[in-house]
């Protein structure tokens, strides 16, 4: 059961701040230090100071990072920098974005969601969570008292009645927001009359939704419910029971999924041989002699196939020899977790042939999205290796977190990425 409610947020006052994309940034998981400080440049007023606030030697428990988010915050709210809509409203959103040169729309829409402790009645997470990340969003949401940006989640639409009544509304209307953002068109239209709502709502009430990204920042929620009734003595009903969401529809012409690729460092040096001695207990190894021939392959396969790079012209791929790993992997999980390829590489591959695992995995294996950061961090040597996959396909994404399992830490990376800043949900 999803359910929903519109709400009063702020957004950044076009009169005030002038162009919104140079306020406005990614989310705060996929900013470096280099894009922080260019962020901070763009505009005395962008997100960044709300989100990921610079940090300074002389920080202490009064003055630090959050303090200053929520400084800035009441500053802004302050000097009309945001604005609170005046009706509550759903937030029909679409993002407009080019995948492989094809021009493609994802449409959904930001409202509040009821926080479900009960992942069998609530939404459906698939990744893992740590919990140095949780603490730091927790921290940050102590001291705004505010949803900075919207958890991204997946409502499964298989009916298409949510998207419908998303297309009829953004037809008929113009939209409040519209600004581009690193390639990608945001466009907003605000839903404030009730029966359109309503509607809305009874539409989504008996779907399932999965979070594509924001699993800690759920989690952050409800704990941070439990520290507002432990320490505030707030009513339980209300506003703390709801978190912001974005909600993107599952049609097919909308999703794009990337994969997350991995590099692996501290392979002893000299030949890569006696390793593909024991890889080649699972898998076929296919010598090629360019990168573009690896990437074929692998898009010709699709499945169970993984890219090799080891520098120079070392390129090759891994072909599972069976069309069935579930024998190969001992877990108590289901078959479609077994036979996701990021599993297949970690188990077959890390653990069983090169012996990495625990530990010593999170030490040696880094992660991009980036093929051409991946290649350029291999050809370095010194007993590296990237190791390319295939995207995981959305219905291998549904068939396991239905049965309430979680993927590996980086499996997934929805493209594109709301951009934070549009909309905010004051909570306090």
């Amino acid at each position: 059961m999803t359910i929903i409610k519109p709400f009063r947020g702020y957004r950044y006052n076009p009169k005030t701040v002038g162009d919104l994309s140079k306020a406005i940034t990614p989310p705060y998981d996929v900013i470096n230090a280099k894009q922080q400080a260019s962020y901070y440049k763009a505009h005395p007023c962008n997100f960044i100071r709300l989100d990921l606030g610079k940090t300074f030697p002389k920080d202490n428990k009064k003055n630090n990072r959050y303090t200053r988010a929520k400084e800035f915050l009441e500053q802004w709210i302050d000097n009309d920098v945001l604005v609170r809509d005046p009706r509550e409203s759903v937030y029909v959103y679409d993002q407009e974005y080019a995948d492989c040169g094809e021009k493609k729309h994802r449409l959904g829409f930001i409202s509040l969601a009821r926080l479900e402790e009960d992942r069998t009645k609530g939404f459906l997470p698939h990744e893992r969570t740590f919990k140095g990340p949780k603490l730091d969003r927790l921290n940050l949401m102590k001291e705004t008292g505010a949803n900075l940006s919207p958890i991204f989640s997946i409502v499964i639409d298989e009916n298409k009645k949510v998207i419908n009544i998303l297309r009829d509304f953004a037809i008929k209307n113009r939209p409040a927001v519209d600004v581009r953002f690193e390639g990608t068109r945001n466009r907003i239209w605000l839903m404030s009359e009730a029966a359109t709502i309503g509607r809305l709502q009874r539409s989504v009430k008996s779907k399932r939704a999965l979070i594509a990204d924001g699993h800690h920042r759920y989690e952050v929620a409800l704990e941070y419910n439990k520290y507002m009734l432990e320490h505030t003595k707030a009513p339980g009903t209300g506003a703390l029971n709801y978190v912001m969401m974005y909600f993107a529809t599952s049609d097919p012409s909308g999703l794009t999924i990337l994969p997350t690729h991995r590099m692996v460092e501290g392979l002893p040096p000299g030949p890569f041989r006696k390793y593909l001695d024991k890889i080649e207990k699972f898998f076929d190894i296919i010598h090629l002699d360019s990168k573009e021939k690896m990437f074929a392959r692998m898009k010709a396969d699709r499945k169970h196939t993984i890219g090799v790079y080891r520098g120079g012209r070392e390129y090759f791929c891994l072909s599972l020899k069976r069309r069935d790993a579930g024998g190969l992997i001992k877990s108590a999980n289901s078959g479609y977790w077994r036979n996701l390829d990021v599993v297949i590489l970690h188990h077959l591959v890390f653990e069983k042939a090169l012996g990495i695992k625990g530990e010593k995995a999170e030490k040696l294996i880094s992660f991009t999205r980036d093929p051409r950061v991946a290649f350029e961090w291999a050809s370095l040597g010194n007993g590296r290796a990237a190791f390319f996959l295939n995207p995981p396909a959305f219905d291998e994404i549904k068939n396991i977190v239905k049965r309430q399992e979680r993927m590996p830490h980086k499996t997934t990376y929805f493209y594109p990425k709301p951009p934070s800043g549009l909309v905010i949900n004051k909570i306090n």
